[in-house]
């Protein structure tokens, strides 16, 4: 019978620890792949509304187990579902017919605004995560 307690099992071991302390409550991985999910999402699909439920609903189950309060997911969640409005999405057609642009100057200047407020939104809801 082979031996369980090798070198192998004890580096793998190690190698889970390390890998499961990302997800602790003073780091910010979690709040990330809430944002990172949402975005993908977003660009895959073009709704904010589904994408941002889907992103939370993913994560907010475990949110006590992590210790993170579930209102920070949901920041994160919106934050990541406004990322990259294109065709596919209804906010970028109500941004162009509202602003008068062509589809191309929408995805010039709505898209790219957007989006950057979407990574910029992510400072304070981080920030928060540092001091909830």
């Amino acid at each position: 019978m082979p031996r369980r307690d090798g070198p192998h099992s004890r580096q793998t071991g190690q190698t889970l620890t390390r890998r499961s302390q990302y997800f602790k409550t003073n780091t910010w991985a979690p709040l990330l792949l809430v944002w990172l999910v949402a975005a993908v999402l977003h660009v895959a699909v073009g709704s904010v509304t589904i994408s941002a439920i889907t992103a939370a609903g993913l994560l907010a189950p475990v949110a006590p187990t992590l210790g993170l309060d579930p209102v920070l997911i949901a920041l994160a969640a919106g934050a990541g579902s406004l990322f990259f409005v294109h065709l596919t999405s209804n906010t970028f057609w109500l941004l162009q017919s509202l602003m008068g642009q062509t589809t191309r100057g929408t995805l010039k200047t709505c898209s790219v605004g957007v989006s950057v407020a979407s990574v910029v939104a992510m400072g304070p809801i981080l920030a928060l995560s540092a001091l909830l």
